[in-house]
């Protein structure tokens, strides 16, 4: 077994740095959130939709009590990065949940050749994601997390497809708030990947 020998000089600022990162692991004011966008593209080109969001939840509180003891300077944000099929890696921005839920499903839609626009217009489509729950617990020594969402067409403000996605996901606590983040990017990965946006093209004939 190696000893080493510090300076006490040294010691002090290996002690300092490792006090720096604990302190800021544990101010930390958003959460992460990785999302891997499918490797299937261009199979909706030609296609021009509005998107809009909609938080329809009853309760809008995002974790249980323990839960939020492990984010007690969360602002409402979230750092949203997605993770290509290529292997490359692009951060977007920093999104409250209606806006995360948007860009996200953006990406899918402009993925698959479809454009949108910034505003709406008669002729256009409106794809709107309508948001019902959206719930991380920690229940003993698992977090555990349950979405729901719908997304649905709409032309001349007439509802022509409607699709509802829902499901939940748990992953067993580790230390900080790392298991956390990571449940909560695989359950938003899964859910935004679950709806089935060609079938819903199809079922409004667009």
């Amino acid at each position: 077994m190696a000893v080493q020998h510090f300076k006490p000089g040294l010691k002090m600022a290996v002690l300092l740095l490792a006090s720096l990162f604990f302190f800021s692991c544990a101010k930390k004011s958003y959460i992460d959130v990785d999302y891997q966008l499918p490797a299937v593209g261009d199979t909706l080109s030609g296609r021009t939709v509005f998107v809009e969001t909609r938080d329809a939840r009853t309760d809008t509180e995002i974790f249980n009590t323990r839960a939020k003891e492990s984010f007690k300077y969360f602002t409402g944000l979230f750092a949203l990065a997605v993770m290509l099929p290529d292997n490359q890696y692009k951060t977007l921005g920093a999104y409250e949940l209606p806006l995360l839920f948007e860009t996200a499903l953006k990406q899918r839609l402009q993925k698959l050749g479809v454009e949108t626009t910034t505003e709406p217009s008669r002729d256009t489509p409106v794809f709107q994601i309508k948001i019902n729950q959206f719930y991380i617990k920690l229940v003993g020594q698992k977090w555990l997390a349950d979405v729901s969402y719908e997304a649905s067409l709409t032309k001349d403000s007439l509802l022509i497809a409607r699709e509802v996605v829902s499901g939940s996901a748990e992953r067993v606590k580790i230390m900080g708030s790392g298991g956390a983040e990571k449940v909560i990017g695989e359950i938003f990965t899964e859910m935004i990947n679950r709806l089935n946006i060609e079938r819903l093209f199809a079922q409004a004939k667009l």
